[in-house]
């Protein structure tokens, strides 16, 4: 710095020394953000791909033998410098030091000064950067501004810390998570995972090593609901008489699985409860009910007059033989399999990819109707996070839950969902890590989606978001060091994303790798449809799948 007098005042000016990597100088200090006067010209490449200022791009400020490490956010234009330029302004974030034995640490513990040059970072510092998790040898992405530079996650990290991948319809959701599902089951053997698809896309992305259990191969008989989600499905918890259901049916329940063959086989003794996985005839447990419900009985006169449950489960009953007729309960009530205690070792066996060949379970849930899908996520999440709460071997079968459409599953009101699958999911979310349980969460809505099951995720995939209270939401979740990234959010392109927590050295902007095959989200082309000449469609065809609620018709 050297010293000189204009006829207004006196000021400090820099000894612009711009060099191949000296890009500017900084100006201004505000806690974990610099400003930086930009000397470069932002509109030039220094070298290939490289646009200094650029937001997303990284920058370095050397001190006291250390290089603080920075990601631009915004650049503008200032107030004009003494020759009368505009000054090129650049806003960064302060995100990590790279110290003198190369090894690089989150966070600043000596910070920067005005006056100090910032400089734009190599490529080989940007390996020494990435060098601490590049021992996982696992990566989906690539820098967005330098794509030849990968970037490594810490596997552990992302997935028991669990992630959420938030973005706009379009934005390449549904190819992130197959992109990094294929690369996890191509590198790991051993790998468990359990996808809940929505709109039956992911078939089409996984041909081999893959169980596909379609809509109506669905079944969660009713002897393994818990008496929760039991009561979740039949109770009108709006009725007046609804506490002394729930009271009565936990009675009958436990009667009911206890008058079995298999409680007596099992010797469960004492320890059976409503909630043991353990078949009971659903049947003597709705005529323990009927007769309470039509019980009379012997006043003190000896007249005989209304039980004190008389007519107090009318419209449970009413309800209960409705969804006993009702196919689309069938999976439930009148399952086709598993109708006997040994039928749970295999329908785990089904469910989790366990001794079957197959790395991950897809649950086609795009067939069925939508007033069960919360059954479905519930009580397969809870039977998931149990098996591994008594699992001792739970370090050897680590499990990934993926829930497509989160918002839907799990939404943020609790009374629009189903109450059940809320207390599972978010158990999973608050204790999974323990158990070797961790999660995925898709939402093109995140400000919609469970505040409890989205606080739990350390991890961000965050692809263009457009609607300013989703980019708050996610933006209050985030680091600090992160939040000025997400203004960008609006503009990344589709496959494009900001890599967000401590499954990454640092927040980066990156190009997901495409997958291949691609699952089958892309959208459908009205141009072409109306363009081409097409053949009759098969009406009788459509309305027998419709009826049937089978594809494969």
């Amino acid at each position: 710095m050297i010293n000189q007098t204009t006829k207004s005042k006196e000021v400090l000016v820099p000894l612009r020394k711009e060099t191949e990597t000296n890009i500017g100088q900084v100006i201004e200090v505000r806690g974990d953000k610099v400003l930086v006067e930009l000397w470069a010209d932002p509109t030039k490449p220094l070298i290939e791909d490289y646009y200094p200022g650029q937001p997303g791009s990284y920058l370095k400020i050397p001190f006291q033998g250390h290089s603080i490490i920075c990601i631009a956010s915004s650049i503008k234009l200032g107030h004009q410098s003494i020759g009368g330029e505009m000054k090129k302004i650049v806003e960064c974030m302060l995100v990590g030091t790279l110290k003198p034995d190369n090894k690089f640490v989150r966070g600043v513990a000596i910070y920067p000064t005005v006056g100090l040059i910032a400089q734009m970072v190599t490529d080989d510092e940007l390996n020494k950067i990435f060098a601490e998790y590049r021992h996982f040898d696992f990566s989906f992405a690539s820098l967005a501004e330098n794509e030849r530079q990968r970037v490594p996650v810490n596997i552990n990290n992302l997935f028991a810390h669990h992630l959420a991948i938030v973005g706009n319809t379009g934005s390449g959701k549904s190819c992130a998570v197959a992109s990094i599902l294929q690369k996890v089951i191509k590198k790991y053997p051993n790998t468990h995972i359990i996808v809940f698809d929505l709109h039956g896309e992911y078939a089409a992305a996984f041909p081999k090593d893959v169980s596909i259990i379609e809509a109506d191969k669905v079944e969660l008989p009713h002897w393994l609901l818990s008496f929760d989600e039991f009561i979740d499905l039949n109770v009108d918890l709006t009725e007046l008489t609804a506490k002394n259901q729930i009271t009565v049916i936990r009675d009958a329940m436990l009667r009911a699985r206890q008058g079995t063959d298999s409680d007596q086989n099992l010797g469960l003794g004492a320890s059976l409860t409503v909630d043991s996985p353990v078949f009971y005839n659903v049947e003597d447990m709705i005529n323990l009910i009927r007769n309470w419900n039509i019980q009379m009985v012997y006043n003190d006169e000896g007249k005989l007059v209304p039980g004190p449950l008389h007519g107090v489960f009318d419209r449970f009953l009413i309800r209960f033989d409705s969804r006993m007729q009702d196919p689309r309960y069938k999976f439930i009530f009148r399952p086709e399999n598993y109708s006997s205690d040994s039928s749970l070792i295999e329908l785990l066996k089904n469910h989790l990819s366990l001794n079957n060949g197959k790395r991950m379970t897809v649950i086609d849930l795009s067939g069925i109707p939508s007033e069960t899908i919360g059954v479905v996520v519930a009580v397969i999440s809870r039977v998931v996070f149990e098996f591994n709460l008594w699992n001792t071997e739970r370090d050897k079968l680590p499990i990934l839950m993926v829930y497509e459409e989160a918002h839907n599953l799990i939404p943020r009101q609790a009374n629009l969902g189903f109450p059940s699958a809320h207390k599972a999911v978010e158990r999973i979310t608050k204790e999974g890590r323990k158990y070797g349980i961790g999660a995925i969460f898709v939402s093109q809505r995140p400000n919609e989606l469970s505040e409890t099951v989205i606080s739990q995720c350390n991890n961000f995939i965050a692809m263009r978001l457009t609607n300013p209270e989703d980019q708050e939401y996610v933006r209050k979740l985030v680091p600090d060091s992160a939040q000025g990234l997400l203004a960008m959010a609006p503009s990344l392109r589709t496959g494009e994303a900001l890599l967000l927590g401590d499954a990454v050295v640092m927040p980066t902007r990156v190009l997901i790798d495409l997958p291949c095959p691609q699952p089958k989200s892309s959208d459908i082309e009205f141009a072409q449809g109306w363009t081409e000449t097409s053949k009759e469609i098969d009406i009788e065809r459509v309305v027998k799948r419709w009826r049937t609620r089978r594809r494969d018709l």
